[in-house]
């Protein structure tokens, strides 16, 4: 079995192309992935505050963004390791 980059080295620019897409297409998703898990934490511990002021207090507040802080960092963490291994790997596959 070659090495990758004498691999790489005998496709052409034009047969890479759809690799390119697709990785990009998976980072894109990442995000989307990541950004809304966050977006509904925060929209989560809103709620909370907003229709439960009398039983939230401080440090039930602080609890629960800790809480929700584990989670998005659960949900997040294997979705940034895809991110950063799609661009590497977009990189390594733009080497000359």
């Amino acid at each position: 079995m070659e090495p990758l980059p004498d691999m790489v080295q005998k496709v052409s620019q034009r047969e890479m192309k759809p690799v390119y897409l697709v990785l990009s297409a998976v980072v894109f998703a990442c995000l989307i992935a990541v950004s809304s898990v966050s977006l509904h934490s925060v929209w989560e511990i809103h709620y909370l505050k907003s229709f439960y002021p009398a039983h939230f207090s401080v440090s039930e507040a602080a609890d629960a963004a800790l809480v929700e802080l584990i989670k998005v960092t659960l949900v997040a963490l294997p979705l940034l390791l895809v991110i950063f291994v799609c661009l590497f790997l977009i990189r390594q596959l733009r080497r000359p």
